[in-house]
């Protein structure tokens, strides 16, 4: 005799439910990574920053806001916000009757930024660890470097040189000195151009003092890292690229 439970029957004269059936589980999609859109007024800063440090817009130039308004197609109060912005990045300055004229950085503000970026990089410096990583990405940014320096490119650079030191910067481990470190990028450009005109070397030098730093961090020895570092940022330079 067979019994109900071989034949799924609960109730007589019945079959018993199916079980019912398991749920799938659905994985939950990843989180894409917010999408950035540059604002008006930053592309605006970004084209005029680049004509600046390129030297495409020379220093004393005046900035007008009719003419510019209209190349760009924005309006006034979207220009004025990108004109904030230079100047902020000491690259433009605004009186209220002159306007807006091109500016360069006078020795004391090079040597007080300098200064500060030496002050945190040595820091980090002093703590980080040199391995094959750290120098195969130093020496990519430098072939970039390179690169920009035959284009006669110095926006190039100076985003190259900011990857350059970042890498250091990062190897010392220490956030907090990484983001006050990088509170001076956006007067990188202006602190290039103006110290190139005052120093009078050609942006070759510019790639044979890093090549030169690169060096001394290859032989990871600290103190002489910092040591090297400071002569980067705060030692004179003669033609040559030679502190």
């Amino acid at each position: 005799m067979i019994s109900r439970d071989a034949l799924g029957v609960d109730e007589p004269g019945g079959l018993a439910a199916a079980s019912p059936a398991t749920p799938l589980t659905v994985a939950p999609l990843a989180a894409a990574p917010p999408l950035h859109h540059p604002s008006l007024p930053d592309v605006v800063r970004q084209t005029l920053r680049r004509r600046i440090v390129n030297n495409e817009i020379p220093a004393g130039s005046r900035l007008l806001e009719t003419q510019l308004s209209e190349e760009f197609g924005v309006s006034r109060t979207t220009l004025r916000a990108a004109l904030r912005e230079l100047k902020n990045d000491g690259l433009v300055e605004i009186t209220p009757r002159r306007g807006c004229f091109v500016s360069r950085m006078d020795a004391d503000d090079i040597h007080d930024i300098c200064f500060a970026r030496f002050v945190l990089e040595s820091g980090a410096a002093s703590e980080m660890r040199v391995d094959d990583a750290l120098l195969a990405e130093l020496k990519d940014v430098i072939s970039a470097m390179r690169e920009a320096s035959e284009e006669g490119d110095l926006q190039s650079i100076v985003a190259a040189d900011t990857r350059f030191h970042d890498a250091i910067v990062r190897a010392g481990g220490s956030r907090r000195v990484r983001e006050l470190w990088h509170g001076l990028d956006g007067q990188m450009g202006s602190l290039m151009r103006s110290s190139l005109e005052r120093q009078r070397i050609d942006l070759a030098e510019v790639v044979v003092r890093h090549q030169a730093l690169l060096d001394v961090i290859a032989t990871g020895r600290a103190a002489t890292i910092v040591k090297a570092i400071r002569n980067h940022y705060l030692a004179p330079v003669e033609p040559g690229g030679q502190p």
